[in-house]
């Protein structure tokens, strides 16, 4: 799909024009995977100071807030999709110098994404109530989960915009622009929330309001594309979307909505089953994880995962396998190092860092507490197969990529999820996550293994060609 090249020679220019082909591989992938890392953990803490205000709250409407934010899960899972995906497609196409063919996939992109997405919000209005319940809200909860969620419905398309704006500044070399947008929005809607649930007493629409504002900003980056000095500048003529275009963009991207797609329905799995097994408590509880903690560890994962693809995928439609071999190295040697030592961090100061949610609760704080060190223990593990899917993603790999994602849910984690509490209970249900890690690394080592043999194979045959070029010229 999309491998036929009809545009005529003024539209390529040397790959070499662009640092992603030139400058130091370390340095460009600390450049780009702290910025990708640092905006995605300003939302984390974003949601951290939702956090300290929603831990005064009451628990049905915990409750409520942890169903409702299931609708941000919709936002990071399409956003990806068409984001990562179109940000795949278009570093290639920037790597061999098709600049116009990869200006007018990102036009393309932006226009199906605010129809799907206005499309999608709709129908959740519609159905708010049967949408929420089958989210996991329960009787008492459903009132507090539709409330909280209608505002974030109701700004949909805005928000899933905004993730796809801010992957493809980082695939036109502005990951600082990208970062600084989601800054602006996260002090803007710190101070919103403040002023909202402390000044007006507004309670969860004040968080409500937060989150959409926080997810809601970085929109404004369409002006960046627009008025900006960007080779990927949007026209009008985009509105005429190519089907096969479209098709291109959401299966290169179809990984990283794989790995959403699979965490939504586990999200959906989880509430059930441990309103079955452990009741409102325990809801709470992973509240607290789902959408503060754990939602932090894995914001910075999906930051450095797509910090790294833009080096990759320009990269590799260069033909510079060498330099596709460093990038993936060096991001397994930093994602590593720096997930050992924020886990370990997480786990040591459990009992502190949960009590900022847990909002005096001493049930909820010793629950809160042991579920952050087993549910945490091993994300390691998963933000390494991440990126090693990520890697594959941003070549137009996707079955592989889209099979280290799947097959860590479908083979482990969803029949762990329903067989370990039988075994042991509620614990179980939280025992399953970091289980599924162990196998789900080792299929992504297994392939990556593969791949450090091939790159190594294409990088000698890539500089014998050059070899037999230079000798023919001379």
């Amino acid at each position: 799909m999309g491998k036929v090249e009809t545009h005529p020679p003024s539209e390529t220019v040397p790959a070499a024009d662009s640092i992603l082909g030139t400058k130091s591989i370390p340095i460009l992938y600390l450049r780009f995977a702290l910025a990708g890392i640092m905006a995605n953990a300003i939302l984390g803490v974003v949601a951290v100071v939702d956090g300290y205000f929603v831990s005064g709250f009451q628990e049905l409407e915990v409750e409520g807030i942890g169903i409702g934010f299931t609708v941000m899960v919709i936002t990071r899972m399409l956003g990806v999709l068409f984001g990562v995906g179109a940000g795949a497609v278009i570093s290639l196409r920037l790597g061999k110098g098709k600049i116009e063919e990869a200006r007018s996939i990102m036009g393309q992109t932006l226009w199906f994404t605010l129809f799907l997405s206005s499309l999608l919000a709709i129908l959740g209005l519609l159905f708010e109530n049967q949408i929420m319940m089958l989210f996991g809200a329960s009787v008492e909860s459903l009132p507090y989960a539709v409330e909280y969620s209608r505002l974030l419905w109701i700004s949909l398309p805005v928000t899933i915009l905004a993730v796809v704006l801010s992957i493809l500044a980082n695939i036109d070399e502005k990951p600082i622009l990208s970062m600084n947008s989601w800054l602006v929005a996260a002090v803007v809607a710190g101070i919103t929330e403040w002023v909202m649930v402390e000044k007006y007493d507004m309670g969860m629409m004040g968080s409500s309001w937060a989150n959409t504002i926080s997810q809601s900003i970085p929109v404004l980056l369409i002006i960046y594309f627009w008025f900006g000095k960007t080779k990927l500048k949007p026209k009008w003529k985009d509105r005429k979307i190519k089907w096969k275009t479209i098709g291109e963009v959401a299966w290169t991207g179809f990984a990283s909505f794989s790995s959403q797609l699979m965490m939504f329905f586990a999200i959906i799995f989880f509430n059930n089953l441990l309103q079955s097994y452990g009741g409102g408590l325990h809801v709470a509880a992973f509240t607290i994880q789902n959408g503060y903690i754990t939602n932090l560890l894995a914001l910075a994962a999906l930051g450095g995962m797509t910090g790294l693809q833009p080096i990759i995928s320009y990269n590799y439609g260069a033909g510079n396998f060498a330099r596709v071999k460093q990038a993936i190295q060096m991001g397994l040697i930093f994602t590593v190092s720096f997930f050992v030592i924020l886990t370990a961090i997480m786990i040591l100061f459990a009992d502190p860092i949960v009590s900022f949610f847990s909002g005096g609760n001493p049930e909820l704080q010793q629950l809160g507490t042991w579920t952050t060190v087993v549910f945490n223990s091993l994300f390691t593990l998963n933000a390494v197969s991440l990126l090693i899917s990520g890697y594959f993603e941003s070549q137009e790999r996707n079955w592989t990529a889209t099979f280290i994602n799947v097959s860590k849910m479908l083979l482990f984690a969803f029949p762990f999820l329903f067989i370990f509490p039988k075994i042991w209970g509620v614990n179980g249900i939280w025992y399953s996550g970091p289980a599924s890690e162990i196998p789900g690394v080792l299929i992504a080592i297994y392939f990556i293994r593969k791949e450090f043999k091939l790159l190594k194979d294409k990088s000698a045959t890539t500089a014998r060609v050059e070899q037999a070029m230079e000798q023919r010229f001379i």
